[in-house]
Parts: C-alpha cells; sequence; structure tokens
C-alpha cells in the first residue's frame, strides 16, 4: 500500500519536471523572439516579458 502511493508520488513528481522543462524551453523561446524582434511595439514586448516569466515560471516547476 505504502509502495502504491510512493509510486504515484513518484510520477506526479517527474510530471510536474516535464511540465516544467517544456514551460522552461518556451519561456526561453520567446524570450529571444523578443529579443530580436526588439521593443518597438506593445505586442512584441509582452512577449519579451512572457517569455521571461514562463521561463522562471519553468525553473522552479522543474525544482519540484
Amino acid at each position: 500500500m505504502t509502495t502504491t502511493s510512493a509510486t504515484s508520488s513518484t510520477s506526479a513528481t517527474s510530471s510536474w519536471q516535464s511540465i516544467g522543462l517544456y514551460v522552461q524551453i518556451a519561456g526561453a523561446g520567446a524570450f529571444v523572439a523578443g529579443i530580436v524582434l526588439s521593443l518597438h511595439h506593445y505586442a512584441i514586448g509582452v512577449c519579451f516579458i512572457a517569455g521571461a516569466a514562463a521561463f522562471y515560471i519553468g525553473k522552479k516547476l522543474k525544482a519540484t
């Protein structure tokens, strides 16, 4: 019974780490796109800031 709950907990943790990795990669891509396109337009600025935030969130999710 404890083995099942430990396996379930490990599975959930690795799932969050996978999600964190994908969010971090997407954030890095959006951040780079924002740098390449510059901050001349509001939409590009939002992409830049959202990319940085997603990278940070992904990093935190991977750590859990």
